[in-house]
């Protein structure tokens, strides 16, 4: 046999496993630094995902009631009571389930107790939130004295406008009936009532 053709056939396989070696190291090698770029683009995309996902999927009403309470939690006496508004907040990359966006007052009638009647507890001057006075039967500011009389009608005080109405609706929740209200906020120290967004 010659030389030279021996030698050559025993240094194929060794050549042969070096090169899997190597081309098995260079594919794990990619694959493990692929994985973290494509984890942070996961997470980079994420919010433009969740919102094509939210408005594909969203066939509900555009005007959105919050659950606030039972109905048979609010005194059917005509007095306002205050009442935290919340809800699921998601921003970009966080998601915060029943967080307080806001307050509301509702008002409950003796006449027709299924009659709720809701103002936000937002002042409409610069935006304080108001209280209610119940020896005066009025509502007050307590940051630049505006006041309001139980209807949410101003009164006095450097408020352009009275407090701003909420539409309510109260929804059957198998036994129980709750008070839902579509909360918005609206641009403060103005006549006009104008929501935001």
């Amino acid at each position: 046999m010659h030389p030279d053709v021996s030698s050559a056939t025993s240094a194929n396989p060794a050549e042969r496993r070096s090169f899997l070696v190597r081309f098995a190291a260079v594919f794990t090698g990619t694959l493990a630094a692929l994985f973290p770029f494509a984890a942070g683009w996961g997470v980079l995309t994420d919010p433009l995902r969740r919102s094509r996902r939210t408005t594909a999927g969203d066939n509900s009403d555009p005007e959105k009631f919050v659950r606030i309470c039972p109905l048979d939690s609010l005194p059917a006496d005509d007095t306002p009571r205050e009442f935290a508004v919340s809800e699921d907040v998601a921003d970009a990359w966080t998601h915060s389930a029943a967080q307080r966006i806001g307050a509301v007052f509702l008002t409950r009638s003796v006449k027709d107790p299924n009659l709720v009647v809701a103002f936000t507890a937002t002042c409409p001057h610069l935006g304080c939130s108001v209280d209610f006075d119940a020896a005066k039967n009025e509502f007050k500011c307590p940051c630049h004295a505006s006041w309001f009389d139980k209807n949410g009608q101003r009164i006095s005080g450097p408020s352009r406008r009275g407090l701003d109405p909420l539409p309510v609706k109260i929804a059957s929740d198998k036994d129980t009936k709750e008070i839902c209200v579509q909360f918005e906020r609206f641009e403060a120290g103005i006549a006009e009532r104008k929501p935001i967004g």
